[in-house]
């Protein structure tokens, strides 16, 4: 691909349609600097972009919400499902108090490796497709509006240059995978915290690996093996102590042909972690989709 029209391709989709900072647009330009010199090596690598979700592309948690200010911005997946009646494990109208205030913060206790695969155990015997629905429905409703536009612009970009993203989270897939009726993705292309689904009902079964810390590694390698001449080209995050490694893991990667390197890029990390620096492009982004339709602002949902 010629400079002038990778120029011109990555211009024309980190547009001002979606309002995305300048940041976006050198990015995907180095990433796709990166795919051509894979592929003028090798034609039939097919290059993969690996995303984490809560904080990288929408701002906030699809799990936990967004507070700001001590204001309750939208609340997360978790309570909005137990309070419309979706777990079967906190259905009484206190089962939000009961998760929020005695539950979950003696499963954290413990350790994140309990708790937050937990956020999927607590809908077994649901019925998937009735999760699912009512998903979608908040995805439309309120999440999408919360997607910041820099990580819209770039993942379409992408997209539209032939890379294939995908999104690793430590969410519940039965949060994340309905993220794919609003992104230009297929659903298994997004990965969260599996559990067993049998005849079409949730179970209290972890399907491993599981996608937290360094476990995003196993889950990016999975999903790389799954394609022919997968290649990892680029890898976002939002948390030095949730994403980094995979980040680090990416960008690191020693064997792309052509002399090709991956890129990692660190979304609102705030302060460098050392052993970092050298390997990942920090930016920071606000401006959410929201802001473009007149939705977002101070909302609770």
């Amino acid at each position: 691909m010629r400079c002038t029209a990778l120029t011109m391709l990555v211009a024309l989709v980190c547009s001002a349609a979606y309002a995305a900072e300048r940041h976006a647009e050198l990015i995907v330009k180095q990433i796709l600097e990166n795919v051509a010199k894979i592929k003028a090596a090798d034609p039939t690598a097919v290059p993969m972009a690996f995303w984490d979700f809560d904080g990288t592309i929408i701002k906030g948690d699809v799990s936990e919400g967004l507070v700001e200010n001590g204001k309750t911005v939208f609340k997360g997946l978790v309570q909005r499902t137990i309070e419309e009646g979706y777990s079967s494990v906190y259905r009484s109208t206190d089962g939000w108090k009961l998760y929020s205030e005695k539950d979950y913060p003696r499963l954290n206790e413990i350790g994140r490796w309990i708790a937050w695969p937990y956020n999927a155990q607590i809908y077994a015997g649901t019925r998937v497709a009735d999760l699912d629905a009512f998903c979608v429905h908040e995805y439309e409703r309120v999440y999408r509006k919360w997607y910041f536009t820099s990580s819209i612009a770039m993942l379409h970009a992408l997209e539209k240059a032939g890379v294939e993203n995908y999104i690793v989270s430590a969410s519940p897939e039965l949060f994340v995978a309905n993220a794919a009726a609003t992104l230009p993705l297929p659903r298994e292309r997004l990965r969260g915290i599996r559990v067993r689904i049998s005849a079409g009902y949730v179970t209290t079964d972890v399907i491993h690996p599981v996608p937290m810390g360094e476990g995003k590694i196993e889950v990016v390698r999975e999903l790389v093996l799954s394609r022919p001449h997968g290649m990892a080209v680029a890898a976002f995050g939002n948390s030095y102590s949730t994403d980094g490694a995979f980040l680090r893991y990416v960008a690191k990667q020693p064997s792309l042909p052509g002399g090709a390197k991956g890129t990692a890029v660190m979304v609102n990390g705030g302060k460098v972690v050392p052993g970092y620096t050298e390997h990942f492009i920090c930016v920071d982004q606000d401006d959410v989709l929201g802001s473009l339709d007149g939705g977002g602002g101070n909302m609770v949902r």
